[in-house]
């Protein structure tokens, strides 16, 4: 595994699977960035270089290495193996094609998602401190710090988070992008499950109850506007076809052929969008 730098930290099961989530802000006609968050220990030269290898014969020039960065969430209940550098591939006993082929084909996989999931939107940001989030790992090596540098900072470690959020101009909220400064080392080093550790679970959690509570909330408010209505259909008839009639219609897409019920179920998934969510400190490779 990639973090403590312990050779009999091998994995034996899974904690939670690791994901690479992807935002795509672009200008009509204009510029556009790709921002990976991978749950992973950090990203890596040779990952970048493959996935733009893949972006660039699918794209073109629209991704390139100026456009497209890729950060690991620093967790370090990952697979190691993966990187192209000697010292980082020591105790996982050298290069382990598995990790770094997941990774790759992971990565391409989320940009692909977003790309085809481009929608008008806006971005809003805002930030705010978070108590007892995160602790000093050394408070009596902080304080040996000259008193003049420790007084420019109202803590001994960073408190401040930051988060985007991005709204689609017909769905809603569809993701969020936190940045707290905190180490991903919430697995100890004698963990033998992968896991995104404490950013990794986050997201997951973020991203179910967020779901969650808009399908409730989307399934309430449809269920109130018919419930008054529905035990006197024979009387309010009319009231019924208005309210069918102000639900607002979806473009369709032509169909060529009978939908198989995987791509029938995808189709539906992409009519309801769902959320997003990123946790990271950043680190950008």
């Amino acid at each position: 595994m990639m973090g403590y730098a312990n050779s009999g930290q091998t994995a034996s099961g899974v904690h939670i699977r690791l994901r690479a989530r992807t935002f795509i802000v672009a200008e009509p006609q204009g510029n556009r960035v790709v921002f990976v968050n991978l749950d992973a220990c950090m990203a890596e030269q040779l990952v970048t270089i493959k996935v733009l290898e893949r972006l660039k014969a699918r794209y073109g020039d629209l991704y390139t290495e100026k456009n497209v960065a890729i950060s690991g969430i620093h967790t370090h209940a990952g697979p190691g193996g993966y990187l192209q550098y000697v010292v980082y591939i020591v105790t996982s006993l050298g290069f382990v094609r598995q990790s770094f082929d997941a990774l790759v084909d992971g990565i391409e996989q989320s940009i692909m998602r977003a790309h085809e999931n481009l929608h008008p939107g806006s971005v809003y940001v805002n930030k705010g401190e978070i108590l007892d989030a995160g602790v000093n790992r050394s408070p009596s090596a902080y304080l040996n710090n000259p008193a003049a540098e420790r007084a420019k900072y109202k803590y001994d470690v960073d408190k401040e988070m930051t988060l985007l959020k991005f709204v689609d101009d017909q769905w809603g909220p569809v993701g969020s992008f936190n940045c707290f400064a905190t180490h991903g080392t919430s697995m100890s080093r004698t963990n033998e499950l992968i896991s995104g550790d404490n950013k990794g679970t986050a997201a997951r959690l973020m991203e179910d109850w967020f779901n969650q509570k808009k399908d409730a909330r989307t399934a309430n408010e449809n269920r109130r506007r018919v419930s008054n209505i529905v035990q006197g259909a024979q009387v309010n008839h009319h009231e019924l076809l208005e309210l069918a009639a102000s639900f607002e219609s979806v473009s369709g897409k032509p169909v060529t052929k009978y939908l198989s019920i995987s791509d029938t179920w995808q189709a539906i998934s992409q009519c309801c969008l769902k959320i997003v969510s990123f946790f990271n400190l950043i680190h950008i490779g």
